[in-house]
């Protein structure tokens, strides 16, 4: 494996090259001209590997990008992550790519940019060598950062990663040199409250204030935290009312819940339930008019945590005290452990500042990073 590490070493400026040309084409929603640009960047660096590309495009709306290569042996690894970003048309223009201070700042340069590039490069480091030894798919999805709501992505990698022996998202890096073995599920709930709208002077005890009755319940909403399992839930938006001489007869508000296990999900369902059938102010009525699975749970199995001790032991062939940990935000690694697959996230870049303009990486993460990924690929 030295001649593989050596050859990642020497690659390092093409590597921040490729990271500043993929960095410096704007990939979010709104323009999915520049998604497909990404997606065909990556797919012909595949293809010169000798993988069978494969472009799923969805006309207005993004690019995914699927490879497959056959090995010679018997096991299957499995590489994914996103080329989306969630910055608009124009940020790459405003601040492109640039390296100070040994970081490397741009939109999407963390999340995940760097991690995409991290992958392509250990893959390109092993075959350069000779390497053959497992069947490899590579899904990069073009729409992570908004949920896929348009696209089956979830679905496809859930399909892509049944029966694989190994799954590795190139998100990014935890803090240290740790890599995650779960990851929390994420639903957006709307609940809405109708109630009876008067005049505010005149008639108001014959009305009902939608506003009040959800404030009450907001509150309960907050109370079913539970720090101690994981267990969140944020009272994100309130709206209602129109003008503040009247009674307000519509109200909604919107939660984000994030969870650990399947169990969660469901209680936690549950629980809004029940708040949404008590009644504080009367003649009001309240409503669950909207449940979002965005995610599903990248649940700790033992899989995972056997996958994770083969990427501690490689990382200590090259100097890194690997730790696992368990996030707070959700993945697409969600959906490769529920199809079964061992799974590991933020395989990716180190760096700090996701979704801001301060967003950077340690340049020389990119180089250690992918040391890990190509050895550990190799280890499975």
């Amino acid at each position: 494996m030295e001649k593989i590490l050596k050859s990642i070493e020497v690659r390092e400026q093409e590597m921040i090259g490729f990271l500043e040309q993929i960095v410096n084409i704007d990939s979010g929603e709104d323009n999915p001209e520049g998604n497909s640009q990404v997606a065909e960047i990556i797919g012909n660096a595949l293809n010169k590997m000798g993988f069978a590309v494969e472009y799923l495009h969805f006309q207005d709306i993004c690019t995914h990008v699927k490879a497959y290569k056959k090995g010679t042996g018997a096991k299957h690894v499995m590489i994914i992550g996103h080329l989306d970003t969630l910055f608009p048309k124009g940020t790459a223009s405003k601040r492109p790519f640039t390296i100070k201070d040994e970081k490397a700042y741009g939109p999407g340069v963390l999340d995940m940019k760097g991690g995409i590039t991290i992958a392509l490069f250990a893959l390109q480091a092993l075959y350069d060598n000779d390497w053959n030894d497992k069947d490899i798919t590579v899904f990069f999805c073009g729409d992570e950062e908004i949920a896929h709501p348009k696209t089956n992505a979830p679905e496809l990698f859930e399909l892509e990663a049944r029966g694989k022996d190994a799954v590795f998202n190139m998100e990014t890096a935890s803090a240290g040199d740790a890599v995650l073995i779960g990851r929390k599920g994420n639903l957006c709930v709307e609940m809405m409250v109708t109630g009876i709208s008067v005049h505010a002077g005149a008639d108001m005890e014959k009305g009902a204030n939608a506003i009040l009755e959800l404030a009450y319940k907001a509150i309960e909403v907050g109370k079913l935290t539970d720090f101690n399992r994981g267990l969140t839930f944020n009272v994100g938006t309130i709206s209602g009312g129109i003008i503040s001489n009247a009674v307000p007869d519509k109200a909604t508000i919107k939660i984000d819940v994030r969870y650990l296990t399947e169990f969660d999900r469901v209680k936690a369902i549950e629980s809004l339930n029940e708040i949404a059938a008590s009644v504080y102010i009367p003649g009001t009525k309240t409503e669950i008019v909207n449940i979002e699975e965005r995610f599903t749970p990248m649940e700790v199995t033992e899989d995972n945590k056997k996958l994770f001790e083969i990427v501690r032991e490689q990382g200590e062939k090259i100097g890194f005290n690997i730790e696992a940990k368990v996030g707070g935000g959700s993945s697409d690694a969600g959906w490769t452990v529920r199809a079964g697959a061992p799974s590991l996230c933020a395989m990716g870049a180190m760096g700090e500042f996701n979704h801001t303009s301060r967003e950077y990486i340690f340049v020389d993460s990119l180089v250690k990073r992918a040391k890990l990924l190509a050895l550990s690929i190799d280890a499975v």
